[in-house]
């Protein structure tokens, strides 16, 4: 008896799975119709003489959608026009509206078919991440942004009237993904060495967030972790094509894993002095990868801030161990990594470089003249350290 329940009970379940599968479908096409009758509507402008503001606002009140999904009824009905494949898998309820309103800001015309099957095969989490990631790497990224961003930097603190501290920042793109993820990272140490507290926090992950924080801050004053952190290395991924890094497409598109798109002074700027795991892809995937390596030892940049003192840069005295390490020639995957093709550069004038608003030449005795982007001298740094050594002659 048992057994025949349970073929009975698995046999109901495939049927009501089935009829759950068909309804879906039903009512995803019946959205797709819903979307490209509602960007009619909105065409013809019909909504004006029911005295509302806009189409999105007559489908909210009449219709009684949301507003979140009046606009994505909208948003998905007028972009479908331009891309028959993803408007062909909506309609035959192959794909949601949901997976529909995550692909139309992003799909260009020309790679309607290939995300019509990539939104057919992934779950809408997954879509999601896709659709998130490109979206990224087209972001405006340009060394304008660039130097906004830098300019809009700042971290207030201030006390409230029970002296708690407060703070509030804005950083820069990689500067805030490099305090994300030391955060993140000193916080999971926090996690597995911190004793049962007595007194437990209104908001766990928030508590130990801001221990972390204290931590790193403590570890940065005296040289030692605080209490029962552990120092955390941090590693910053970043994707770019390798084009970007060579010099041989300097348009190219890059992002931080999971962060923001970066423009390629930036890219370039990163790619001085990073440690470098290259990550060898093919249509979004990785298939292959090569040994980490670290552009820059640590002996090596303690010879260069040695030897340097200060940012190289004309009229900079940022101090050399507050600098990043530049490689002065650094196009080619195999561009030198030796102090003569090393200098200490400032953040700012690093950038500055990379974006093309100062330029560095050698001279062949080795000295390194400074010009500005329309090619005015602007000093010197003397002394022959930079000068090319000689190859030997091959026999």
């Amino acid at each position: 008896m048992l057994y025949f329940g349970a073929m009975i009970a698995t046999q109901t379940a495939f049927v009501l799975e089935e009829r759950l599968y068909a309804r879906a479908q039903r009512i995803h096409a019946e959205m797709a119709e819903l979307a490209a009758d509602a960007a009619v509507f909105d065409d013809c402008q019909y909504w004006r003489g029911a005295g509302m503001r806009s189409c999105a606002e007559w489908i909210s009140k009449r219709l009684s959608f949301s507003r979140h999904d009046a606009d994505a009824l909208l948003l998905v009905g007028h972009a479908v026009r331009e891309l028959p494949a993803i408007e062909e898998a909506f309609s035959a309820g192959e794909i949601s509206l949901d997976k529909a309103r995550m692909l139309a800001p992003v799909v260009p015309p020309e790679d309607d078919e290939v995300w019509a099957e990539r939104a057919k095969e992934s779950t809408p989490g997954q879509l999601a991440r896709r659709c998130r990631e490109e979206r990224k790497s087209k972001l405006t990224s340009d060394p304008e942004r660039d130097r906004d961003e830098r300019a809009e930097r700042k971290l207030k603190l201030w006390r409230d009237e029970y002296n708690m501290l407060h703070l509030s920042g804005l950083f820069p793109r990689v500067d805030g993904s490099l305090l994300e993820m030391a955060i993140r990272k000193a916080t999971e140490s926090w996690d597995s060495t911190v004793p049962a507290e007595l007194d437990p926090a209104d908001d766990g992950l928030f508590a130990r967030q801001a221990d972390a924080l204290v931590s790193l801050c403590v570890a940065g004053i005296t040289g030692e972790p605080g209490v029962h952190a552990k120092p955390v290395p941090v590693q910053l991924v970043v994707h770019a094509d390798l084009g970007v890094l060579t010099g041989e497409t300097p348009e190219g598109r890059g992002h931080i894993e999971d962060g923001p798109a970066l423009s390629w002074a930036e890219l370039q700027r990163l790619g001085c002095a990073a440690s470098v795991k290259v990550a060898l892809e093919r249509d979004g995937i990785e298939v292959g990868s090569t040994r980490e390596r670290h552009r820059v030892s640590a002996a090596m940049r303690r010879k260069v801030q040695s030897r340097d003192r200060t940012c190289r840069f004309p009229g900079c005295s940022t101090p050399a161990t507050r600098c990043q390490i530049h490689h002065i020639d650094w196009r080619g995957e195999t561009n030198p990594t030796e102090t003569w093709n090393l200098i200490a550069a400032c953040p700012k004038d690093h950038g500055a470089h990379h974006r093309e608003e100062l330029e560095i030449l050698r001279t062949p005795e080795g000295d390194l003249r400074f010009l500005g982007a329309d090619g005015r001298l602007l000093g010197m740094a003397t002394g022959g350290h930079w000068k090319v050594p000689r190859r030997r002659a091959g026999p």
